[in-house]
């Protein structure tokens, strides 16, 4: 796993901890569901290995799978987590699903995650709604404009530093950004499935973000790889 070199940031793309919808089959899912027992194990591994990239930042998204993948990183670095409202999965937080419909819900709501994660940085646009501002079920399309505006956010707050951040998002997200970051639209057919707690890391060099290792997850024994 490289880290960042000179004045150039690194990016680890990082997708949380198997959560019980992974587990479970489609009509039996939740719209924010916990990890799962072997999901806390995947999460309490990547936060023995994260501390040798040594890294400067931790950002993640506001779903419940994400928070409780990101707290073990957060004792484990003593970096405090930046809850970014922008980097929930593709779709947003729903009910339902394909056969009988999907209905945008709210998301943990402010107090909920001050309560259960104090102290953690929280997004201004998250309030007691929730964080789920999407009027209806998420599109590709719109996932990919989301995505767009993360990547030039990333780009701008880090562009000239030496940070080293932690994004622990999920999936499809992941996806996403990668075809925004990489300016490459084959990335769900050129690379394998997404696995859980694994990490993706990019450098930003002069000609744009480079790839430098994809769906690393040498920290998780071979019978705790799930995605």
């Amino acid at each position: 796993m490289q880290t960042s070199k000179n004045n150039t940031p690194t990016l680890y793309l990082i997708r949380h901890a198997q959560s019980t919808n992974n587990a479970n089959p489609e009509p039996e899912r939740i719209p924010d569901p916990p990890l799962t027992e072997l999901g806390t194990q995947q999460a309490k591994a990547l936060s023995t290995y994260v501390p040798n990239i040594q890294p400067t930042h931790l950002l993640t998204s506001p779903f419940l799978r994400t928070l409780q993948t990101t707290q073990p990183l957060a004792a484990s670095t003593g970096l405090t987590p930046h809850i970014h409202a922008q980097l929930f999965e593709q779709g947003g937080c729903y009910s339902g699903y394909q056969a009988i419909g999907k209905r945008p819900e709210p998301g943990l709501r402010r107090k909920e995650i001050e309560d259960g994660f104090p102290g953690w940085h929280i997004d201004p646009t998250i309030d007691e709604q929730g964080w789920n501002k999407l009027p209806q079920y998420e599109s590709t399309d719109m996932a990919r404009n989301r995505a767009n505006h993360v990547a030039t956010w990333l780009q701008s707050e880090f562009h000239s530093s030496p940070a080293r951040i932690l994004v622990v998002i999920h999936a499809d997200f992941k996806l996403r950004l990668l075809e925004s970051l990489l300016k490459r639209d084959d990335i769900e057919h050129a690379f394998g499935p997404v696995i859980n707690t694994s990490i993706t890391a990019l450098r930003l060099e002069p000609s744009g973000w480079r790839l430098d290792t994809w769906n690393s997850h040498q920290h998780l024994p071979n019978q705790w790889i799930t995605s």
